[in-house]
């Protein structure tokens, strides 16, 4: 079935996971007849409702709420692929691989599809029943196709596609795909073993300690808000090793050191630093999601 549309309507729905997060925006079908029209902006308003409610769970740490409000999303308009993209990010922070590599896979297929549909200068055949699209409003849509793209590339690791999707979009003039360019030089600069917690917070996959089996511990770096500038140069961070306890859903700072321009400041082991129970949205919560999957929060 098509999806219906507008040619003067190209309606960008800007939606953040949290402070710093990146915007998410929806894609429309330009070729169709405008009859089903008010139909379609009925649905694509219950869906883009879903996806909101997605991020305010996920802010939360609610994953498997925004699943479900994903799943509302998408059983609604199963040819949008922005729901697919955001279900995967979060099977994959509930460590459900593989099913978030088949959402992946679907969303870049669904991407694919429609960027392809509406590339400016193409010569396409289109039915006798679609209405033409202006090209100014095909290349807007394709920027933000490329955007969206971008994302899901990003959130599955997946830079250097994210980087090419995001500096396309950015020329073409989508403005959220610029800023997301330097969250890649910055991926770069500090390198991938970090991975993303918050928007400037990160771990490393590479120095994971597990001394027990209820006992992780991991090292967090946590950047200052300036942008990277450049791929070298001086470093200013904070380095903190945390302590988690699965049994009890509490953690604990046991190290931290501060990177001044390149080099260690300040190093120092905290003794006697009691437990406590994160905050939701934090980054200490994250990492219990991620290395204390099955352990739940007690009351």
């Amino acid at each position: 079935m098509n999806k219906p549309a507008c040619l003067w309507f190209v309606m960008l729905m800007v939606c953040a996971l949290s402070a710093g997060a990146s915007p998410v925006s929806a894609a429309y079908n330009l070729e169709v007849p405008a009859e089903p029209w008010d139909e379609y902006r009925l649905q694509f308003n219950t869906y883009s409702k879903h996806l909101r409610a997605s991020y305010d769970r996920a802010f939360v740490d609610d994953y498997e709420g925004a699943i479900r409000e994903v799943d509302k999303a998408i059983e609604l308009l199963p040819e949008e692929g922005l729901g697919y993209a955001e279900r995967g990010k979060y099977k994959r922070i509930l460590s459900n691989a593989a099913s978030a590599d088949n959402d992946f896979k679907t969303a870049l297929g669904l991407f694919a599809q429609a960027i392809e549909r509406y590339r400016p200068g193409e010569d396409k055949k289109t039915k006798k029943t679609a209405r033409k699209f202006n090209q100014a409003d095909a290349g807007r849509l394709v920027a933000t196709l490329r955007y969206q793209r971008g994302e899901a590339y990003y959130n599955f690791e997946q830079y250097r596609q994210a980087n090419d999707d995001f500096a396309a979009a950015c020329q073409a003039g989508n403005s959220a795909a610029c800023s997301r360019i330097w969250d890649v030089k910055a991926i770069e600069k500090r390198g991938v073993q970090w991975v993303p917690l918050t928007a400037r917070q990160y771990y490393d996959r590479r120095r994971i300690e597990k001394p027990s089996p209820a006992t992780v511990r991991v090292w967090v770096r946590r950047e200052d808000p300036q942008p990277v500038q450049a791929e070298s140069g001086p470093e200013s961070y904070i380095q903190q090793q945390l302590e988690l306890n699965c049994s009890t859903h509490e953690f604990r700072l046991i190290e931290a050191s501060v990177v001044s321009n390149g080099s260690t400041q300040l190093s120092e082991k905290v003794a006697g630093t009691g437990f406590a129970k994160p905050s939701a949205g934090t980054a200490p919560s994250k990492l219990m999601i991620l290395f204390c999957p099955r352990q739940k929060t007690r009351k």
